[in-house]
């Protein structure tokens, strides 16, 4: 079996963390999304590894390179447009050729094992199978309708859905897929949608499998479920309860944190939640539930519930009391100055 990851989409909602960089190279806990998920492939056995990008994102490659850090061999493959889902699988038709293969979500992060999954297709003599899971909000995912044990409809994105059953962004495929994908016409949304390639096949009486998951499932589509995986994450990590450089007194930490060792942290109060990447400053500040992407410098700033971007500088004549909340893309400059302070110092 082949794996295959989808990381060619534009992350509209998260800007403007994602003006310069694709989502799946966001960090959650200190590592990019989309190492997380070839880790996760490679522990199921996955080592052959398909990862569809867009023409912009060639530092995908640079930086994550031919896998073979995580016993992985990797191919990248382009997507010329931003044409939906399947479009963006159908890119990868000529690697996975009649393998099956285990498709993820590059902005996706499942906590639970994927081998059940994989064992239905041989178990179920399936055509696919799709990993679901009971959400408050389906309108925002591709649903699955269930009759009778066997799944009779999908919809992508649907304003009224009939279920509250989230296809999870977890799919085992096999060869069948192709001819369905051949004939797919765009959805209302103008995308080509991978829920109708597997309806048709439903539509066809090919037998597609499911499961019901209720493991962690972080769809990291916007800030607040990017910092929620990122709680998530730290909360599991042992190593995120140790004093990052041993006892400094003028440094308080409320764990879980996570600091890069090339960081530099002084006179502030860092937790919980707070992940601080390379060759970060960060001086007399109050940081709760924040992600700090490599090379930010932050003095006397009370955040919370923040992103800052590389190479973020936020400084403040004097810490609020309040916390604030910050969303800061790459390179961005803010200097504050507090007009009650100028006034002060006439």
């Amino acid at each position: 079996m082949k794996g295959l990851i989808l990381c060619a989409g534009r992350g509209t909602r998260l800007q403007p963390s994602t003006y310069t960089k694709p989502k799946c190279m966001l960090p959650v806990n200190g590592e990019y999304i989309l190492v997380s998920i070839i880790k996760k492939l490679v522990a199921s056995g996955i080592n052959e590894i398909g990862i569809v990008v867009s023409p912009s994102q060639g530092e995908i490659r640079e930086i994550i390179g031919d896998g073979g850090e995580w016993n992985a061999t990797l191919t990248y493959l382009l997507q010329e447009q931003p044409k939906g889902l399947a479009d963006a699988v159908k890119s990868a038709q000529s690697f996975v050729a009649d393998s099956p293969f285990l498709l993820m979500l590059g902005d996706n992060l499942y906590e639970g094992e994927l081998t059940p999954l994989i064992q239905s297709l041989d178990t179920d003599k399936s055509a696919a199978a799709i990993l679901l899971q009971q959400v408050k909000d389906p309108r925002q995912f591709g649903v699955a309708v269930i009759e009778g044990g066997q799944i009779v409809n999908l919809v992508e994105k649907p304003r009224h859905p009939q279920s509250n059953l989230a296809i999870v962004g977890v799919y085992a495929l096999t060869a069948a897929i192709w001819p369905a994908m051949d004939r797919l016409t765009p959805s209302p949304r103008g995308e080509y949608e991978l829920t109708d390639a597997i309806q048709l096949l439903i539509a066809e009486d090919k037998h597609v499998a499911y499961s019901v998951t209720t493991a962690q499932f972080f769809d990291v589509g916007t800030h607040e479920r990017w910092l929620e995986a990122n709680r998530h994450r730290m909360d599991h990590d042992p190593h995120n309860f140790v004093e990052p450089f041993g006892y400094d007194p003028s440094v308080q930490w409320i764990p879980p944190v996570r600091v890069d060792p090339s960081a530099r942290v002084m006179n502030s109060v860092i937790g919980p939640y707070v992940y601080i990447g390379p060759n970060s400053v960060v001086e007399d500040c109050i940081l709760t539930n924040s992600i700090l992407m490599d090379r930010v410098t932050l003095s006397r700033i009370h955040a919370e519930g923040s992103v800052f971007g590389s190479q973020v500088q936020l400084v403040e004549q004097g810490i609020q009391e309040q916390p604030a909340r910050h969303i800061l893309g790459d390179r961005a400059t803010v200097t504050r100055i507090n007009p009650d302070l100028q006034e002060d110092s006439q």
